[in-house]
């Protein structure tokens, strides 16, 4: 259907849209624009049948919550020129109603064809707008169908109960605009009878039935077949679970607030001790705070969370992780966070343990660090052409469970890197690779659990660890001096 289509009556549809749904708003977001002081929304509209329903159901109240309406829409380029008709679609819309448009269009020179790079492209046009804009809230129209969808994704990604509690009605963040999303209570095929009631049109992105991309998929086949063998409704308990999630991890935070109010107010340090202490759903609410008080959070994956707190409950009185350009350091009772660590591994006999997610600061200023990769066809076949630079990287065929260690060559070490026709003394291979001795005890020796060499940097990994044509997954080593990694 086209905007310009002479049958829509829009002030009837607006009229009609308000007597059916006036009140279906999500209580909290609609309080929360009733109290503001400045009630100017930027509405995400796409085009689509939730954000267009978003749209005429805010103009349709705009008196009563006392709010201005800016229209914005973002060309991700995807469909080429049905993209532009979408913007087109969106920008008569706004001025059918009398309402500033912003729009932007996706540079060429930007790769925006992954949905996550897609998703930040937007919200950075989004916040940008509603700062050109001076509004206070930027509206987008999720309903409560996204709430399932967005739950199963997050629980194959192993989310707790933060991540779980998405989408919300109000997400507030520093400094800038607060998202709210009123539709969290409606259903996605209400939304479209009521407009086609209504005679009222949108844009239907032929994309949506595209089931190789993953919400798709879970829309259009899996939550279908879920409903099924149920037999209920998985969309009305999601949308409770999510709103007792959400209860759960307010709670959860303002305990973890009261509790460690160092972690909530940017201190550069954390007492191990009192983190240990606390019930483990306390201690990672304040690290995840203190983590993200210092811009950090987005550099640490789950995986490095996890052993990050493995590693605060436990033994282990020297500890680090990588988090972009700074260190995390676990040195005795403290967590502290470095620009450059000063926590240094000794290249002695003692063995230092290498975790996944692990960064090891060497005397030299080099770091080793180890993660575990899933091997594409060409990594696989760079790999088996022996085009991997062993002075910087290995790829290893061992278990994500096999233990790891780091120390420093020792006399009477015997190595078998990949090629070789047997074991011979390390020293030999680094006389035979003309490998100074002032550097020789300088370079981390990897070992497994029964205290075999792995690999050494400048070295193939040892032939027991090769990786094959069959080997999907491996433990990637990386060795990088102070030239060629940024510790400042």
């Amino acid at each position: 259907m086209s905007i310009s289509d002479n049958s829509v009556v829009w002030s009837e549809a607006v009229v009609g849209l308000s007597a059916r749904y006036g009140n279906a708003l999500v209580p909290e977001v609609e309080a929360l624009l009733k109290r503001a002081s400045n009630g100017r929304i930027l509405i995400a509209c796409s085009g689509g049948a939730d954000s267009v329903f978003l749209l005429l159901l805010l103009v349709a109240r705009s008196n009563e919550l006392r709010i201005d309406l800016v229209v914005a829409h973002y060309n991700h380029r995807w469909r080429g020129a049905t993209s532009d008709e979408d913007a087109a679609f969106v920008q008569s819309l706004a001025e059918t109603f009398d309402l500033p448009f912003v729009s932007e269009v996706r540079p060429e020179n930007e790769a925006a064809f992954t949905e996550t790079t897609a998703r930040a492209l937007r919200l950075e046009f989004l916040r940008h707008a509603a700062r050109q804009y001076e509004c206070s809230f930027i509206a987008f129209g999720h309903q409560m169908d996204d709430i399932l969808e967005t739950q199963l994704q997050r629980i194959a990604r192993g989310s707790g109960s933060e991540g779980l509690a998405a989408p919300r009605p109000i997400a507030c963040f520093p400094n800038l605009p607060t998202h709210v999303r009123p539709l969290l209570n409606i259903r996605a095929g209400d939304i479209r009878m009521a407009l086609n009631s209504l005679s009222v049109p949108w844009r239907e992105d032929d994309s949506n039935g595209d089931t190789t991309i993953a919400r798709n998929a879970l829309r259009c086949k899996v939550i279908p077949d879920l409903h099924e063998a149920l037999g209920r409704d998985p969309a009305m308990g999601a949308a409770r679970c999510r709103r007792i999630l959400e209860e759960d991890a307010t709670a959860l935070n303002e305990i973890a607030k009261a509790q460690f109010p160092e972690a909530f107010s940017a201190q550069r340090k954390l007492s191990r001790v009192a983190l240990r202490e606390a019930p483990r759903a306390i201690s990672r609410r304040a690290l995840m705070a203190w983590l993200d008080r210092h811009l950090l959070l987005a550099s640490v994956g789950a995986s490095a969370m996890d052993l990050l707190l493995d590693e605060i409950y436990g033994r282990s009185n020297k500890h680090q992780v990588s988090a972009g350009s700074c260190y995390i350091v676990i040195a005795g009772e403290s967590l502290e966070i470095r620009m450059d660590s000063k926590l240094e591994v000794e290249l002695s006999g003692e063995r230092q343990p290498l975790e996944l997610g692990t960064s090891l600061l060497l005397p030299t200023g080099a770091v080793l660090e180890l993660s575990q990769v899933t091997l594409d066809v060409h990594l696989r076949e760079l790999i088996l052409a022996g085009k991997i630079d062993p002075a910087e990287e290995a790829y290893c065929a061992v278990a994500q469970s096999d233990s790891l260690a780091v120390r420093g060559w020792q006399p009477g070490d015997r190595f078998m890197p990949i090629g070789a026709p047997g074991t011979k003394k390390l020293q030999d291979w680094f006389v035979d690779r003309y490998v100074p001795k002032t550097e020789r005890k300088q370079l981390p020796v990897v070992i497994n659990g029964f205290g075999e060499i792995i690999w050494v940097p400048g070295f193939p990994p040892a032939e027991r660890v090769k990786i094959r044509k069959k080997t999907k997954l491996a433990l990637r080593l990386t060795y990088r001096t102070r030239n060629t990694t940024s510790l400042a």
